[in-house]
């Protein structure tokens, strides 16, 4: 039978440890106190540690790529890299199309020019738009045979070895562009709103609906017997162009609409 201890019920009093110090009243009276003129060093040393950690954490932010490569190379086990920071010197983090160029930029769709800008605000012909789409639609145009650039539009199959060549002539028989009268194809002639949006709502299978489908116009600028009717609605509904205001389809487009157009469809289709 385990025995329990006696617990004294009576009230002893604490011993005093031998060799301990008395705390006394008169010992803590002669605690150093703040005082009033030493305040304004301690402020001041709160403000350096707050701007010191302020400063540390945005250095280690903006070189989170610099640190995860180093830690790559030290480990031998790869990291995945977030891009965050802009490949051209004119497109800052505050514009609109930011997110939209970056993205497709580092996807290897869209590039910029030998100084290292990409001039969104430049308008978009028919042969730069053609070489975006196909680039987003991963298509392999580099490899057609010479006979389908030679059988392309009149003035596309004059300049066979010219760099829009293979992007155009993929295009067309892809059945994403069509030519003018004549057969040309006019690649240096700017593309306007209504043309980009069908491009695009074709090359991405987007379901457009027939003119007679759709009962209320989506923008207050598109008639109902427009051409472009239905495929105004198709990228309204699907977040391809601004839902609110005019649509303006005879508008020419720049280098960064284009750019949010095509990444607003790979989004939308679960491309990136």
């Amino acid at each position: 039978m385990i025995k329990k201890k006696n617990v004294s019920t009576n009230s002893a009093k604490p011993k005093k440890v031998s060799g301990a110090p008395e705390i006394t009243k008169a010992a803590i009276s002669g605690v150093k106190r703040i005082q009033p003129h030493d305040r304004p060093f301690i402020g001041f040393l709160a403000l350096f540690i707050g701007f010191s950690v302020y400063t540390i954490s945005s250095f280690l932010s903006s070189n989170n790529s610099y640190i995860e490569q180093m830690f790559t190379d030290v480990t031998g086990v790869p990291v995945e890299v977030v891009e965050t920071n802009s490949p051209f010197s004119d497109m800052m983090s505050d514009h609109p199309n930011s997110e939209a160029i970056i993205a497709l930029y580092y996807e290897g769709i869209i590039g910029g020019y030998a100084d290292g800008t990409y001039k969104p605000e430049n308008s978009v012909n028919r042969a730069e738009f053609a070489k975006m789409l196909v680039e987003a639609a991963d298509l392999d145009y580099t490899k057609l045979p010479p006979s389908d650039i030679a059988n392309c539009f009149t003035d596309v199959s004059d300049l066979p070895d010219h760099w829009f060549a293979p992007s155009v002539c993929a295009s067309k028989y892809e059945g994403w562009v069509k030519g003018y009268d004549g057969g040309k194809y006019s690649p240096t002639k700017g593309i306007n709103r209504a043309e980009a949006v069908k491009i695009i709502l074709t090359a991405f299978e987007f379901d457009i609906p027939e003119n007679s489908e759709v009962l209320t116009a989506p923008y207050e600028d598109v008639p109902l017997d427009a051409w472009y009717l239905g495929a105004a609605q198709a990228a309204k509904e699907n977040g391809i162009v601004r839902k609110l205001g005019v649509f303006d389809a005879s508008g020419g487009v720049s280098r960064a609409h284009v750019a949010q157009m095509i990444f607003n469809a790979m989004k939308s289709k679960g491309m990136l």
